[in-house]
């Protein structure tokens, strides 16, 4: 049987901010909103994303914990 081993994630607390460079070195900026417990027990993070050098309007987000620090692992100052 094959099992994830499990990483723990540093504290995500709504306020804090996150950026990343995704395709076409667009540079994302995400706002932690709301941290929860999923219905069965996984966390979810819950935020805004803005994209620079865009004019779309930011969107509203969730991913679960793991998911959005592989995308979004440097913290930014807020």
């Amino acid at each position: 049987m094959l099992t994830k081993r499990r990483t723990s994630c540093p504290a995500v607390k709504p306020g804090d901010v996150f950026e990343r460079v995704a395709d076409g070195q667009v540079i994302e900026t995400a706002q932690v909103l709301d941290v929860s417990q999923g219905p069965v027990g996984i966390p979810h993070v819950r935020f805004r994303v803005h994209h620079e050098r865009t004019e779309s309007a930011d969107d509203l987000r969730t991913l679960a914990l793991a998911s959005f620090h592989q995308l979004f692992h440097e913290r930014f100052p807020a």
